[in-house]
């Protein structure tokens, strides 16, 4: 295979991101792979198993880069990322990189160890109605005083109500809010049923200080509390908007 393919699965239940990476990895494929699981990686998942189950590559040499994306995404992010390589020839091919990767043969292998890595994950589902505004500060209260994060209560409350705000009022349909924490980062992040992606207006309207609904007011309060923020479309329909607060590390 020449022609390298990637897809990427978001699981509402364990909070773990799959990528599965299909064809040959080489010269002119190797940054476009790169960017794919960073940017998984950046999004804070509790970890990131990467399907290696289709891959070719046209070097052992090119396999180096598994380590720096392991390395990166533990020591920046916080996050975990687990290679799920099948095919006996491919795991030989990794030998020489064993003592830096966490390399496992199958899937439901990594997917154990993935949720013993990082069980600090909630879920909670809301109509959109005015109240579940109220509901999704609950539940950030109450994660950051569970995994004792009291000095990110605050910013936290605030940037899910922002994003709950906004699903109601602009999606307009039920929406899943999630947590996790990495050592590193605290996510918030909420998913709804519109696939529109949310943005930040290029200036605030001209004729006066207040921004008004409709104006990017929640994403630039958003956009001041976190450390990083960002969305992204799903592959059941809608979008995550999702926020990291740096907690440390």
């Amino acid at each position: 295979m020449t022609n390298m393919k990637t897809s990427v699965e978001r699981s509402l239940d364990t909070g773990i991101t799959t990528v599965r990476v299909a064809g040959e990895l080489n010269q002119t494929s190797s940054p476009a792979m790169r960017s794919v699981i960073g940017k998984a990686v950046a999004e804070c998942p509790t970890a990131v198993i990467v399907d290696l189950g289709e891959l070719s590559h046209d070097g052992a040499g090119r396999l180096s880069v598994f380590p720096t994306l392991s390395h990166n995404a533990l020591n920046t992010w916080g996050v975990p990322l687990l290679l799920c390589v099948g095919d006996p020839a491919l795991r030989r091919d990794f030998a020489a990189y064993r003592t830096f990767v966490a390399l496992y043969e199958h899937q439901s292998e990594a997917q154990v160890v993935a949720r013993a890595y990082v069980p600090r994950w909630v879920r909670r589902w809301f109509p959109p109605v005015a109240a579940s505004v109220g509901g999704a500060r609950v539940m950030l209260g109450e994660a950051c005083a569970g995994w004792d994060l009291d000095h990110l209560r605050d910013p936290a409350q605030l940037i899910a109500s922002e994003l709950a705000t906004n699903a109601i009022t602009h999606a307009g349909t039920a929406f899943d809010v999630f947590t996790a924490y990495t050592e590193r980062y605290l996510r918030i992040s909420v998913q709804d049923g519109d696939l529109r992606l949310p943005r930040i207006a290029d200036r605030p309207p001209p004729t006066s200080t207040i921004m008004l609904p409709g104006t990017g007011r929640g994403l630039r309060i958003v956009a001041a509390m976190a450390t990083h923020w960002g969305a992204t479309t799903t592959t059941g329909g809608g979008k995550i908007v999702w926020a990291l607060i740096r907690a440390g590390g």
